[in-house]
């Protein structure tokens, strides 16, 4: 950093300019610390959530898990909710789960994610039957766990094509709106998987890894261009009792309802949080791989969490909605 001030033409200037810098992201920091401790203790009904109603929610993997309940909680706040799932079935059941509680705002689309053209073609025919997407929750996905050797390579391509392509394809057809007037938001749902490798994932842990870093590089571009106003939220849960990871016994934290997260999901994104982890402990925890001795960690993941033993349990169902 120093050589590359000295090369400047005024280096004193650079200099100066470098320390007013710092000095900015000082007290910054200091606002951005205590702002955070301030709505870690207060209440969510104590705070000031974004209004959803009358607002477009686009939902993948709506046809069952976490997106049906997630359909149901947006639909509850007078959302015009739309979900798009592979299963026609699965559509039909969070269609009628919505009517049956007296919410008739949900309309339902067959999508294959994994195919762009037919993305972008559904994406041109909600907005003609609906209207322009103010919230895109990117949140399908699949699971295979097998070790790596025992992958099949259409599996592999499967999981990449439906776990990261597709969000290329989704916030391609609906983000451009969202930039023309300079509001909306996009929830990409990761996982903790991403966050940390997984013993039987060596596929959809570095697809929830590559959801990471596709959400984090898609918000530092629209900050830099001026488009604050574009709400973006990444959820990373623990494993979710949806039958996604069917079979699997966690040892230490057990996994989580559906509709915690569920709810969990859509007050974060009420509250414009940029990163959520479920539970919020596993974020605290998780910086240690980067902290602590390779070995040590895979100490404490094989004989203290017993997470490899835990995922041979695997009997998933698959094709399901993401966790």
């Amino acid at each position: 950093m120093a050589s590359d001030l000295l090369h400047m033409e005024n280096p004193i200037r650079a200099i100066l300019l470098f320390l007013l810098d710092l000095l900015i992201v000082s007290f910054k920091s200091i606002y951005y610390i205590l702002e955070s401790i301030y709505y870690g203790l207060v209440p969510d009904r104590f705070r000031k959530l974004k209004d959803v109603s009358g607002k477009i929610v686009l939902i993948t993997g709506g046809g069952g898990g976490v997106g049906r309940l997630i359909a149901l909680n947006f639909a509850k706040l007078n959302a015009r909710v739309i979900i798009w799932d592979i299963n026609q079935e699965a559509i039909k059941t969070t269609v009628d789960l919505l009517a049956q509680n007296g919410l008739h705002n949900c309309k339902g689309y067959v999508v294959d994610i994994s195919d762009r053209d037919e993305v972008y073609q559904k994406a041109a025919q909600i907005v003609n039957d609906v209207g322009q997407v103010d919230i895109l929750i990117n949140n399908a996905g699949i699971v295979c766990c097998k070790p790596f050797w025992d992958l099949p390579e259409r599996v592999i391509q499967n999981t990449y094509n439906i776990n990261i392509i597709s969000h290329y394809w989704t916030v391609k057809a609906f983000l451009p709106h969202m930039m023309q007037n300079n509001s909306g938001h996009i929830v990409t749902v990761g996982s903790v998987t991403g966050m940390l490798g997984t013993y039987g994932c060596s596929d959809y842990s570095a697809t929830k890894y590559a959801c990471i870093g596709f959400h984090e590089s898609l918000y530092t571009d629209l900050r830099t261009h001026g488009y604050d106003n574009i709400g973006m939220t990444l959820i990373c849960p623990y494993y979710i009792n949806t039958g996604m990871f069917s079979g699997v016994k966690p040892r230490m934290i057990p996994m989580l309802e559906p509709q915690y997260v569920a709810d969990k999901i859509v007050a974060a994104m009420r509250k414009n949080e940029v990163w959520c982890v479920l539970p919020n402990s596993i974020r605290m925890l998780t910086p240690l791989k980067c902290l602590l001795p390779a070995k040590m960690c895979w100490e404490l993941m094989s004989r203290v969490v017993r997470g490899p033993e835990s995922m041979m349990m695997f009997k998933g169902r698959g094709r399901v909605a993401a966790g």
